[in-house]
């Protein structure tokens, strides 16, 4: 069980950002940064198991936030197709 900030995008209808840390994008990529936009804060939420979301379990949403310093919920699969080379 942790705490969650969650920011919508400025660029990309529908698609937000959870992070671990309030305003600290410092885990998410550069590249992806980029094509969120500025991020907008919308809430800050206790990951208990508690609250329904449309990505995934509240479980799902801290394994990935612990794993990867971010997670990431798109519209569709190909919202945020990012080319790093």
């Amino acid at each position: 069980m942790m705490w969650c900030y969650i920011y919508r995008s400025t660029n990309k209808e529908n698609s937000y950002l959870y992070i671990g840390k309030e305003n600290d994008f410092s885990t998410v990529p550069e590249v992806l940064m980029k094509a969120f936009g500025q991020p907008i804060f919308v809430m800050k939420v206790l990951l208990d198991g508690k609250r329904q979301f449309v990505a995934g379990s509240a479980q799902h949403i801290e394994d990935k936030i612990q794993q990867d310093g971010f997670f990431l919920q798109m519209l569709k699969d190909n919202d945020f197709v990012v080319k790093t080379h």
